[in-house]
């Protein structure tokens, strides 16, 4: 079955059917389930048999969106001979997801080695609630090999080398299969936030990624109703054990609804994403001519560091681009006081194209110090390109460019 075959099916090959024969998946709007018997459920409590007890531990419909998107993480690749076998748990959001791997996968006076570029939150999440925990984290270039793994071989407490690519917001590229040798060499693991790309563009796990969360709020909904998480992995005891037992203990799982809004969104996602990035790809092109742009990072721009490896490594460069203004903050803040068409919000991988400025959005929270050295200035606008003409994208930039 093809990828895009595999997107619109509700019901994977080997999955049991629907009870009652639903043709779509059903929404198992239910906090609780009915037990068979005293004995049953008290096997399950103890860890000894497998049901539906409560849906902050497990739900049919979240557990269906699940393996789904494992197939899709997994698709075409091959251990041992066999379809590689990935365990996914859905979460509330993003950031559920990625504390969950942080706090199930790390122990205080642990650290985890990753770059400036990354998205606000996640930042903040490492500067303070990671660091109360005794998690330490070490800011460096990782696309630069020698400081990788300089920062790897000075500090052996280095257990996790963490990085989205393309980044947040400064869509810069990683060399995936460069940090997971790295990560194996030294003892640590290799997480990726694959959210700017889902499988439909990327592959994490085919450059030896441990662990691949997402965003599914992106594109992996695709139109912006229902807010979510996944994390990925190969390590079923860890995905069973550690990494589920803190969900249930915090709570941070999806529920019936939004994993149902999200399996809707997945049946689109290769026509969306061919058109979000034949979009931002002439889009990109456009900006990079204006005088009023400082400078473009898209990575299908051949201008862009990364754009051999970003071929290599995805199958498209992307939705996403960001472009920085001359002239600083006044420039952004005039740039996007005249924006019309498109939508100023603090979101991305809608339909529809979406405009964030990330030093006064995305990135408040983050050390105007540490912002600025990793790209992030005043005049960064991001935009999410979306999947309307893009005649009509371009001249609303237009207009907006022409008020700077």
């Amino acid at each position: 079955m093809t990828f895009e075959s595999l997107c619109t099916r509700d019901f994977l090959p080997g999955d049991d059917p629907d009870p009652y024969g639903a043709h779509i998946l059903p929404v198992y709007q239910t906090s609780t389930f009915v037990y068979e018997s005293p004995e049953k459920i008290m096997d399950v409590f103890r860890g000894k048999g497998k049901a539906y007890v409560y849906s902050r531990w497990a739900n049919p419909t979240v557990d269906a969106v699940e393996r789904k998107i494992a197939a899709l993480e997994a698709y075409g690749l091959k251990k041992d001979g066999k379809e590689l076998p990935l365990k996914a748990l859905l979460f509330s959001s993003g950031m559920a997801a990625i504390s969950a791997l942080f706090m199930a996968a790390l122990k205080p006076g642990e650290k985890i080695l990753t770059s400036g570029n990354i998205y606000g939150t996640t930042v903040e999440l490492l500067n303070t609630l990671m660091h109360s925990h005794g998690i330490e984290s070490v800011y460096r270039d990782l696309s630069d090999k020698s400081a990788v793994e300089s920062a790897l071989e000075e500090d052996a407490m280095i257990r996790m080398i963490y990085c989205e690519s393309p980044s947040n917001p400064t869509v810069q590229i990683y060399d995936l299969s460069m940090l997971s040798e790295l990560a194996q060499r030294y003892g640590a693991t290799l997480a990726v936030d694959n959210t700017f790309s889902s499988p439909y563009l990327q592959q994490p796990f085919r450059w030896g990624a441990d662990y691949v969360v997402h965003s599914t709020t992106k594109y992996l909904n695709g139109h912006g109703t229902a807010l979510g998480g996944i994390l990925l992995s190969t390590d079923a005891g860890f995905m069973e054990e550690k990494a589920w037992k803190m969900r249930k203990i915090l709570g941070g799982n999806s529920n019936a609804l939004e994993a149902w809004l999200l399996n809707n969104g997945l049946k689109t996602l290769p026509l969306r994403m061919e058109k979000h990035c034949s979009n931002a790809a002439l889009l990109a092109l456009f900006l990079e001519s204006h005088r009023a742009v400082e400078k473009v990072h898209y990575a299908g721009l051949e201008s862009h560091p990364a754009y051999s490896l970003a071929k290599k490594q995805m199958r498209l460069p992307g939705g996403v681009l960001s472009f920085e203004l001359k002239g600083g903050l006044r420039a952004g803040i005039r740039f996007m006081k005249h924006i019309r068409f498109c939508t100023l919000t603090s979101t991305l991988g809608t339909p529809d194209t979406l405009i964030t400025h990330p030093a006064s959005m995305t990135h408040v929270s983050v050390p105007k110090a540490q912002r600025l050295a990793h790209g992030i200035g005043d005049g960064l606008i991001r935009m999410s390109v979306g999947i309307e003409n893009a005649d009509d994208i371009k001249n609303d930039l237009e207009r907006a460019l022409a008020a700077i």
